[in-house]
This record gives C-alpha cells, structure tokens and sequence, in this order.
C-alpha cells in the first residue's frame, strides 16, 4: 500500500508540473532600460515588445541583486551579440514567448541565462 502511494504521488507531481507549465523566450535582446521607478524593462525579439523583468528595488518581488545580476546579463548580450534564455511559468497555459503581456503587465521571468 506504501508503494501505491508513492507511486500515486509521484504521478500527481509530474502532472501538476505538466500543468503548470514553463516557456522558454529564446533570442536577442534591441533595447534595456531602467525606468525611474527601478523597473528594468527590454525588448526581446521573442515578443517584438517591451517588458519588464524585474525592479532594482525589489518591488516586483525579485531581489535587488538578483535583478541587477540580470541586468547585467542582459547588457552583456546585447555588448556581445549574445542571445539570452528566459523562463516564465504558465500556470494557466494562456501565454507563449509572443504574446507575453507588455511593459508592467509582464509577469517575473524565473530566470534570464546568457547563452553561448
């Protein structure tokens, strides 16, 4: 009965992972900017728009350093010709890279990586 029960949970967190779901935005990014509430907003080619990843104040509740690390990554990308990765989770499987909202609508990417 022990086994059929973690057998059983097991498959129930795989599932509520399927569900919750993750999209990658792979690309380049034309444009950073820190606006004057702190907001570090760029403009990836994966959605052709501006959105915000974060707040050097923390307001968006990523950390202060985190976000001005991924500032950093990101000025580095565009320095180098570098394309960047971002993961956003989808709980509700309503968005791709595209059509990801716009400006402060955009939801806090989990993380931003510099790629090769």
């Amino acid at each position: 009965m022990r086994t059929l029960t973690i057998v059983f949970c097991s498959i129930m967190s795989l599932l509520q992972c399927a569900v919750a779901g993750n999209i990658w935005c792979t690309g380049t990014v034309s444009n950073v900017y820190i606006a004057a509430d702190n907001s570090v907003v760029i403009k990836g080619s994966w959605r052709n728009d501006y959105t915000r990843i974060c707040s050097t104040d923390g307001s968006t509740g990523i950390d202060t350093v985190t976000c001005s690390l991924w500032f950093s990554i990101i000025s580095t990308a565009m320095t180098n010709d570098k394309q960047v990765k971002l993961m956003y989770s989808d709980r509700d499987g309503q968005f791709q890279c595209n059509n990801l909202p716009t400006y402060y609508s955009t939801h806090n990417p989990s993380y931003v990586m510099l790629e090769r």
